[in-house]
């Protein structure tokens, strides 16, 4: 029988993260803006955390971002909640089953994840809202450069939670 060290640092390092990630997300301490792309920092987060635990685990912590998120977020009521759980769920299952846990895949997944985010906000609060020029600004100037400023940030999560996931399974 296989024993795992107990490391419970590395949960603390994960808690001290994400908060530190929502934190700069919604206040203005460190601005890292380009233009009007505005990287939302907890999803590649939620990703590389996601990639390497369990889809319990991973639906939780995305509840529990998500539950804070639309907290701090006017208007959001259960959006950032359910779609985080769901993501988080669906991608922890997904790198379990259908994909090695490699960076390329780790790439591929917080793409589809950020796209799905920003489509579904973009449905949910822009689409029906305003008019077709106005919609078509929004998506080409600010969700799709977000998207990718977004996707750039799993390069180094992957590689901290992959450390981390090797620590907990040597």
């Amino acid at each position: 029988m296989q024993t795992k060290k107990r490391h419970p640092w590395i949960n603390i390092t994960s808690f001290l993260l994400f908060f530190l990630a929502f934190i700069f997300h919604y206040t203005d301490i460190i601005d890292i803006n380009i233009k009007n792309a505005s990287p939302l920092i907890i999803l590649p987060l939620l990703v590389a955390f996601s990639i390497f635990n369990k889809p319990m685990t991973s639906a939780a912590a995305g509840l529990l971002i998500g539950v804070c998120m639309d907290s701090a977020a006017s208007g959001a009521i259960c959006f950032n909640a359910a779609l985080l759980m769901l993501s988080a769920a669906l991608i922890s299952v997904s790198a379990e089953r259908l994909f090695n846990r490699n960076i390329r895949s780790a790439i591929l997944l917080c793409v589809l994840a950020s796209l799905v985010y920003y489509l579904l906000r973009w449905l949910c609060f822009y689409a029906f809202s305003s008019g077709a020029e106005d919609n078509l600004t929004y998506l080409l100037s600010y969700a799709f450069p977000s998207m990718l400023y977004t996707d750039i940030f799993i390069i180094p999560f992957y590689f901290l939670y992959k450390y981390f996931y090797r620590l907990s399974n040597a």
